[in-house]
């Protein structure tokens, strides 16, 4: 069976930061490889970003290794960012709570 997603990354040459950029559909069978991307560059860097501007499907699989990915940084005390999302993968991280999640983690407290 053929894969109908990737996962491209980009690390940042100025900054210790890494962008995943998966596309396609991400299920279960896509979970393994995305959390192991996540971790990996939490390990490499502070600072990551998942661009989901080409994710055309996300299921709860999928969207839990984004989960195990943010709890992973929220640990090592890391950045971790999800963008880009639209339609109908906008739509699970909305409805899930996880966008909100990983938006709230982002603020910073008013001094």
């Amino acid at each position: 069976m053929a894969d109908y997603y990737q996962i491209g990354q980009e690390r940042a040459a100025d900054r210790p930061a890494t962008v995943l950029r998966p596309s396609g559909e991400l299920d279960i069978n896509a979970r393994d490889e995305l959390r192991t991307a996540i971790i990996d560059a939490l390990t490499e860097h502070e600072d990551v970003t998942v661009d989901l501007a080409r994710v055309t499907f996300i299921d709860s699989e999928a969207l839990g290794a984004l989960i195990d990915g943010f709890n992973a940084a929220v640990a090592g005390n890391a950045t971790f960012r999800v963008v880009g999302a639209t339609g109908s993968v906008a739509r699970v991280l909305t409805v899930s709570g996880s966008q909100a999640v990983f938006d709230s983690a982002l603020e910073t407290p008013d001094s």
